[in-house]
């Protein structure tokens, strides 16, 4: 492996950017909650998906793009049909390259390729979406909008604030990025994180959360974002809303044991980064063969 450096010039951190494109922030320096996610599975993992030079193109997750589109109707609905096209449901089928190149195409074909012709340029630079998709981020928004606490936060604010700070124990750059930062009296913020899952029921969404390691961006975010930006973090609130119908929503904060422990494992996992880091060593799972015991609730006397 070639050495590694924090590129820590690249930033002038402490510091918060307003309108900061998001592939910009996810190719930029500074580790991010994601990435702590990637070191507490191994540092080889990290090295893998975010140094390696040989690695592949990050594919497109299951459910990102339904993800996208209930975040960008909750937090910026004024932007939703500048950035998505919805596809009509009587569309004629996309034309081939064969149809597109044909020398004498039939009058069907010669129909669908005007359509299209008159479509991508009227959706031009827009992701094309389905009817069906518009429609649940809509009734999404709704639901959330329904919780006053949550309505009245998304009142005054901004989106996708980018923060970056350096980390005082071990020296290193982080970052992360909002959802949403409503500002609290003269010097305080609060910090919404919205979470599409299957069941937003807060016992639940309890158990996603420890899965998922939201605890850890609790923390993460929390601190970060204070020192990024000067101001005190007053709350970190979850907005877990479901992905099919009723579409349900509630709003979620973790217990001061909850927070501690996030606070931990975010210390834990800074260091290890750091060390690699510092060694330019990204250890794995080890070579030999691990014994491992059933989780306890698996255990039983019978």
């Amino acid at each position: 492996m070639n050495a590694i450096t924090e590129p820590i010039a690249m930033i002038d951190a402490p510091c918060t950017i307003d309108g900061q494109d998001i592939e910009a922030y996810h190719r930029g320096p500074g580790i991010s909650k994601t990435g702590l996610d990637h070191v507490a599975r191994s540092p080889a993992v990290y090295y893998a998906l975010h140094l390696d030079p040989a690695r592949p193109p990050e594919k497109e997750r299951a459910g990102q793009l339904e993800g996208q589109l209930a975040h960008c109707a909750i937090l910026e609905p004024g932007e939703f049909d500048k950035r998505y096209a919805v596809l009509p449901a009587d569309a004629p089928r996309r034309p081939t390259d064969a149809q597109w190149n044909a020398k004498k195409p039939s009058p069907e074909s010669v129909e669908a390729m005007e359509w299209w012709t008159t479509w991508n340029k009227s959706s031009a630079g827009r992701t094309i979406i389905t009817h069906a998709q518009r429609e649940t981020a809509l009734r999404q928004a709704e639901s959330v909008r329904r919780l006053p606490d949550i309505a009245e936060a998304l009142a005054s604010g901004r989106p996708e604030q980018s923060a970056y700070w350096i980390d005082p124990d071990t020296g290193v750059l982080c970052r992360c990025r909002p959802d949403w930062v409503h500002p609290a009296g003269d010097n305080g913020v609060i910090l919404l994180d919205v979470k599409t899952y299957s069941d937003a029921s807060p016992s639940e969404f309890a158990r996603q959360i420890a899965r998922k390691r939201y605890h850890v961006q609790d923390a993460f975010y929390s601190d970060g974002f204070a020192r990024a930006s000067g101001l005190a973090v007053l709350a970190f609130v979850f907005v877990a809303v479901e992905t099919e119908w009723p579409y349900a929503a509630s709003a979620v904060m973790l217990d001061a044991a909850s927070k501690h422990q996030g606070a931990m494992q975010v210390r834990r996992d800074l260091n290890t980064y750091a060390a690699c880091l510092a060694a330019n060593e990204w250890p794995g799972h080890g070579t030999g063969i691990h014994q491992v015991s059933l989780p306890a609730w698996a255990l039983t006397e019978e």
